[in-house]
């Protein structure tokens, strides 16, 4: 059996929102129902996103979190970029031609990438 990172889990104040960014504009898609949070599939991997629902203010930039990334096929990658250009979503940043930087609606950094 493996070991390793199997999610990570990010605090929201509307699960709705956030599954809307991260499906229809990123095309992660929901592994399975859960009251009060939303776990999202990785394509092509095991990974998780967790986003656990809360009422308290919080700040994503606190406790030196960064960022976290997401990667792609350049196929895919091109895809995600043309949705990502389609919401108006802000690209924050850019790593070569190969990245870039956004930010959810929760405040968090996102980058997509492709290698």
């Amino acid at each position: 059996m493996s070991r390793g990172l199997r999610h990570l889990a990010l605090k929201t104040r509307d699960l709705a929102a956030t599954e809307r960014f991260y499906t229809d504009v990123l095309g992660l898609r929901r592994a399975f129902p859960h009251d009060g949070m939303l776990f999202l599939e990785t394509r092509g991997g095991q990974d998780l996103l967790n986003f656990v629902e809360t009422r308290a203010r919080f700040d994503p930039g606190a406790g030196g979190f960064d960022h976290f990334g997401l990667r792609f096929s350049r196929a895919e990658w091109r895809k995600v970029r043309a949705r990502v250009k389609e919401a108006r979503v802000r690209i924050r940043g850019r790593r070569g031609t190969s990245a870039i930087y956004i930010e959810d609606p929760n405040g968090y950094t996102v980058e997509l990438y492709c290698d």
